[in-house]
């Protein structure tokens, strides 16, 4: 414990005494900038990952959870099936501390702090990125700097040749009697402002098939009660006033019904819980740029979660059994203002503040109606110049809260500081050195301060300090391209809020630390074989050490986290010809362990799964205006009921076909 309070308040200080700033900012919307994708992510000074929407065309991912899996530290839970949650973690860290942004807004969860990514819709994005434990990017919002890594999903802009009208519509059908219909329109408004609107409705049983062992015995069974019928909107305004700055308006709506299916405990399934969502955002972001050094921005979003968990039958009432109707509703409204000033050339300084209200309000009794509201104030620098590239940046959060009902959780506040440099050594090729230094933290969230009988009022953020080691290479030699990275990471938490018993009840506690040692490797391809194919090929490989070491007389005292393999990797292959592109992608996760003890009954066994894809572009017309896509994917060929989450299969082999046009 003493080391660690040393290196905090070491950092705290180097970051205000040591203020060099640095990193250029890469606008994904801007599409004229998407082709230098390859020399942003060498550059980066921190790790990352970035794959644009050619390559997920080329590996068949149609959502974000088939897209991230192939992302070397980057995990997915995944609870089995379409409608099953999906969530993101980042180098043994829980969901909680990765930020999500989507076109420059943040997307969070005060409730319980996991955002499910499998509502994206990846039909109208432009690229996604991962940042591991850094960011280049000054210009933007104060709170991602708290995250140890930050999800972004930038969607593409609308963009016209000849005709002010761009229409899209696609049509995909998978196993289980999956349907999946898309539309799209957009629409030039006038000079420089131009319109969107897009809609995506799925519809499955989920009842796929799965074998279940049971001892010597193995039998196939039906997935029960994994249905799911979902909607998802967004209409958006674009527009460009030329020195009075751009503006984007955003209105996104998510609703959906599904059956949770449950665990599957030897022969017995659950189908008798049901989950209802209901979600609206609106969003405004603005920039400008009044004068040549200057640069502003502000955004202002407002968010309405509403959920319904809906169980015919609950333990608690075993003699008359009743069913339990729970309903839920987040609210979050939120304000940010950036502004980067850039005194010399290679030289910029930005100051970020966010303001973020979140409430809570539930049926369930003793439901206290949190209100939170929380201050992000970031001030960071940049500094680039030949073959050096540093960044700095502190982070300042405070919070307060208010309860109807009993005693609030106390005031917190927390100073983030985090440092990351890039240096270019004097060679031919683009080698590079990089190393960076983060602390970060995640605020409790409403479940762990206020859930009944469970929630503990004194929680402490749980706090995480992360540095990274790496290299990067990039060669281009006529119609070829080669890059590589390597980074190797030690990254340690304190004050893990972890759930404990106290007698015959269970509480929310900090007591739990944990030390994370790995390495991510990735490599990258993409070459003109002959006049007629091209080939991109990617593969990467973490390694991840990752174990409790709360307590040295604990039997699980340097054991595996739960969830967490030790080794893991993916690689993939697209070969694309005038006639058709072939892709293939394999995903491999080692051995993991469901609860904290590394023992035989907790390990779930290692998995392979296989994607193979064809897909064909038509064009059509004299002056190919309007686009025929076809594709048809193979996913988990090798047919393997694995499991992500123990006793939650997933499906085996499936299919699934698209056709799309555009016009």
């Amino acid at each position: 414990m003493g080391f660690f309070t040393f290196a905090h308040m070491f950092w705290q200080v180097a970051a205000i005494a040591v203020f060099v700033p640095f990193i250029d900012v890469t606008d994904t919307l801007d599409v004229a900038r998407v082709t230098d994708t390859k020399s942003t992510v060498l550059k980066s000074s921190a790790p990352l990952l970035r794959m644009d929407a050619s390559a997920l065309e080329r590996t068949g991912a149609i959502s974000l959870q088939e897209a991230l899996r192939t992302f070397a530290g980057v995990s997915v839970r995944d609870y089995g099936g379409l409608g099953g949650l999906k969530t993101v973690g980042i180098r043994s860290f829980g969901a909680q501390h990765t930020g999500i942004i989507y076109d420059g807004q943040v997307i969070s969860n005060a409730q319980n702090g996991q955002v499910d990514i499998g509502r994206f819709n990846l039909d109208d994005v432009q690229s996604i990125a991962v940042e591991l434990g850094g960011s280049s990017d000054i210009f933007r919002s104060a709170r991602l700097a708290g995250s140890v890594g930050v999800l972004s999903v930038e969607t593409a802009r609308p963009a016209f040749s000849g005709s002010g009208t761009s229409v899209s519509a696609a049509l995909r059908y998978g196993s289980f009697n999956t349907w999946n219909p898309y539309f799209s329109l957009k629409q030039r408004l006038g000079r420089g402002w131009c319109a969107s609107v897009w809609g995506n409705y799925v519809n499955s049983r989920g009842n796929y098939p799965f074998i279940l062992h049971n001892g010597n015995l193995s039998t196939t069974e039906t997935r029960l009660h994994s249905d799911v019928s979902s909607f998802n909107g967004e209409a958006s305004v674009y527009g460009d006033m030329g020195s009075g700055g751009t503006l984007a308006l955003k209105l996104m709506y998510y609703d959906s019904e599904r059956g949770l299916p449950g665990s599957v405990v030897l022969y017995t399934q659950n189908p008798h819980q049901r989950l209802w969502d209901r979600d609206f955002r609106a969003s405004a972001l603005y920039e400008v740029k009044p004068a040549d050094k200057w640069r502003l921005k502000a955004s202002a979003s407002y968010n309405s979660a509403w959920n319904r968990a809906w169980n015919r039958f609950v333990d608690y009432a075993p003699i008359h059994p009743q069913p339990q109707d729970d309903r839920y509703l987040q609210q979050e409204g939120s304000a940010n203002a950036v502004a980067l000033f850039s005194p010399w050339a290679g030289v910029e300084f930005s100051l970020a503040q966010d303001v973020v209200l979140n409430t809570l309000q539930a049926n369930i009794p003793g439901c206290p109606f949190p209100t939170r509201i929380t201050s992000y104030t970031a001030l960071s620098g940049k500094y680039e110049r030949g073959p050096f590239l540093a960044v700095v940046s502190l982070l300042g959060t405070g919070c307060a809260e208010w309860v109807k009902s009993g005693e609030p959780a106390p005031g917190r506040f927390h100073l983030s500081p985090s440092a990351s440099i890039s240096y270019r050594l004097p060679v031919e090729t683009e080698l590079r050195l990089r190393a960076s230094f983060k602390d970060s933290f995640r605020l409790p969230t409403f479940n762990d301060l206020y859930y009944a009988r469970v929630g503990n009022r004194t929680l402490r953020p749980e706090k995480a300090m992360q540095t990274n080691l790496g290299i990067t290479w990039g060669h281009t030699f006529g119609e070829h391209r080669l890059s590589a990275t390597a980074d190797a990471y030690w990254n340690a938490v304190r004050d893990r809020i972890v759930a404990v018993p106290s007698l015959f009840i269970w509480s929310m506690r900090n007591v739990g630390r944990v030390l994370m040692l790995g390495s991510d490797l990735n490599f990258s391809y993409r070459g003109k074989l002959v006049s007629w194919l091209w080939a991109n090929a990617s593969a990467a490989y973490s390694y991840q050490y990752a174990v409790d070491i709360t307590d040295p007389s604990a039997k699980n005292y340097r054991h595996q986290i739960a969830y967490t393999p030790r080794h893991s990797g993916s690689a993939m292959l697209a070969m694309e010809t005038p006639w058709v592109n072939l892709g293939y992608t394999l995903q491999a996760v080692g051995e993991r362990y469901t609860l904290a003890q590394n023992i035989p009954a907790h390990r779930i066994d290692p998995y392979f799964d296989h994607i193979l894809s064809l897909n064909h572009t038509f064009f059509i017309g004299k002056r190919h205006i309007c686009k025929l896509f076809v594709s048809a994917e193979a996913l988990n060929l090798a047919g393997v009921n694995y499991e992500v989450v123990q006793y939650y299969p997933m499906p085996g082999r499936q299919y699934r076909f698209t056709i799309k046009f555009t016009y």
